[in-house]
This record gives C-alpha cells, structure tokens and sequence, in this order.
C-alpha cells in the first residue's frame, strides 16, 4: 500500500511498462543492483507487484461494445533473492523445520523452527490432535528463525502430528508430515 516512488528496493524491472496483445506474453528481467547490502547467509524476500490494465473501451463500436465490465488486477508474486553461496539445497529445507506447540493467553500456537538459511513458502498447515484436524494459518517459515501461528479455536493440545504441505522453488507442491516436539 506504499507509494511506488517511496519504495527503495535493489531491483530493476525491465520494461517497467508494456502493452501485451491478446493471446501473448511478456517476458519481464528483474536485475539486483546492488544498491542494498543484503544478507549473505540467507535468502531475502520481496513482493513483486504486477498491475494489469485492460485497454479502454473504443467508442466508435456498437453500444454492446460499450456496456462492458473491464476489471484491472493487481498480482503479488514472491521474490527471493538466494545469495550465490548458499547453493541450491532450499529442497531440502523443509525436511528439517522442527514443530511444537506452546500456549499463550488460552490460546494453541504452533510454532515451527527453521534452522536453515532458506524461506519455506506453506500452501497449507493443518495439526492433527486425537483425531481432530485444526487448520492452521500460516504461510512461511523465515530462514534461522522461530515462526509461530495461533489456532483460531482455543483449546488446549498438548501432542499430535502437522501436515503440511509447502511450495517448492518450481512452484510445485509437495506434501509433508511432522511430528509435534
């Protein structure tokens, strides 16, 4: 909801506007300019905002042509920046992320433990407890950092299993279980 000028990233898109025509593409380069000093040990995350505009509506057409509904959308994709060094390991990531519950103010909270320098992006967190399902609302773990997420229903557990399932770097999804800690 920022301004685009009040905006300071260390990107450049090119072109930073273009007319696609129907039934085509655009290709869109995104260039680190290294105008920021990011970590080096760990991935970065930025949102890349897309805003898509359909031509105006010629006048000189019939009045069918007129009455239309023209929708503009706005589309948020992730963008992270891997520093070179960390290699191409991030499959891997999700395989060690730790789980466990705590309470705090009556309420459940999973929190999940991300001991690598990868994000890990969920498609969906659910906690399974004595045979319920609680769905969980979460969306990514940070890289060397404890994450957590509060169960909307209070109730008390204490034990169980998280399925999961996260967004690999092919945007695949993969599905995972775990056990609570």
């Amino acid at each position: 909801n920022t301004e685009p000028g009040a905006i300071k990233v260390p990107f450049n898109a090119t072109p930073p506007v273009s007319r696609i025509d129907p039934k085509k593409g655009q290709t869109i380069k995104i260039m680190y300019t290294g105008s920021q000093t990011l970590p080096s040990d760990r991935e970065s995350v930025f949102w890349f905002n897309v805003l898509e505009v359909p031509p105006k509506a010629n006048k000189n057409e019939n009045s069918a042509a007129q009455n239309t509904l023209q929708l503009a959308f706005r589309t948020r994709i992730k963008l992270f920046y891997r520093p070179q060094g960390l290699g191409d390991l991030a499959g891997e990531a999700p395989a060690k992320l730790t789980w466990r519950m705590k309470h705090e103010q009556g309420k459940s909270v999973v929190t999940v433990n991300n001991p690598t320098p990868y994000f890990v992006s969920f498609n969906s967190i659910e906690l399974e407890s004595t045979g319920k399902k609680y769905i969980v609302d979460g969306q990514m773990a940070a890289p060397l950092t404890e994450t957590s997420f509060t169960l909307k229903t209070a109730t008390t557990i204490s034990s169980g299993k998280i399925n999961y399932s996260f967004i690999n770097d092919f945007g695949g999804i993969i599905n995972a279980t775990a056990s609570l800690q």
